[in-house]
């Protein structure tokens, strides 16, 4: 992924009400999970790694779950579910010389099983977090660009936490709060509008129609399982 791509996929982003870096990840992680579905499973090199780091995450899992078909789930799975019972072979082996291990609590039985080392999406959503910040820090500081995102609802609130933990520009950073006062306070205005609206059994509805949603995604970020139901 080069810097012009992911500037390009950005600034596309500024004319959605979502986080732009939200945006740009939530289309990453599709690309990348609409790939591994099959090369998990046809690629062996890919196939090695993933069975060797225990598959995903929970939340990639279920987006996979709901992304890929079943029985390219089901030829993932089967080695996984091999795997796992190795491992809980062993564990049970374990217990027969130290039945004190029962109490060890779930964390310590969960580590000796050991299925997950590292999600490998989610390590490529830590690299996309930090370039994607990184230039959205830049786009954002070209005068060209600010009123763009002074109109979007802006960074959540967890990315506008990571941009302002690495940008270097006091007066930057100023701008950035600033900016996001006046968007927080806009989908304020926008709820209660769309309350109000509500109430009078007005539907004609405007920017405030989403408000609810875009609030969520300001407080939490977005909701990237695109696959789901």
């Amino acid at each position: 992924m080069s810097d012009k791509p992911l500037r390009r996929l950005l600034l596309d982003a500024l004319a959605r009400s979502a986080c732009p870096v939200c945006a740009v990840i939530d289309a990453l992680v599709f690309d990348e999970l609409c790939h591994l579905q099959r090369a998990a499973v046809v690629d062996p090199e890919t196939h090695a790694d993933v069975v060797g780091h225990g598959g995903y995450c929970a939340d990639h899992f279920w987006y996979l779950d709901a992304l890929a078909s079943p029985v390219t789930n089901a030829e993932l799975l089967a080695p996984l579910m091999d795997r796992l019972a190795e491992r809980l072979t062993a564990v049970a082996a374990q217990l027969t010389t130290n039945p004190a291990l029962l109490r060890h609590g779930a964390v310590a039985i969960s580590t000796r099983v050991g299925m997950l080392t590292s999600c490998r999406v989610c390590e490529s959503e830590r690299v996309w977090q930090g370039a994607a910040i990184a230039a959205m820090l830049d786009i954002i500081a070209e005068s060209g660009e600010q009123q763009r995102y002074t109109r979007c609802d802006g960074l959540c609130l967890p990315h506008l936490a990571q941009a302002l933990s690495v940008c270097k520009d006091r007066v930057l950073a100023e701008s950035l709060l600033h900016t996001a006062v006046e968007q927080s306070q806009r989908l304020a205005a926008d709820l209660r509008t769309y309350v109000c609206k509500w109430e009078t059994k007005d539907r004609g509805w405007g920017p405030e129609d989403r408000a609810p949603q875009c609030s969520i995604e300001k407080l939490v970020g977005a909701k990237r399982q695109r696959g789901s139901n």
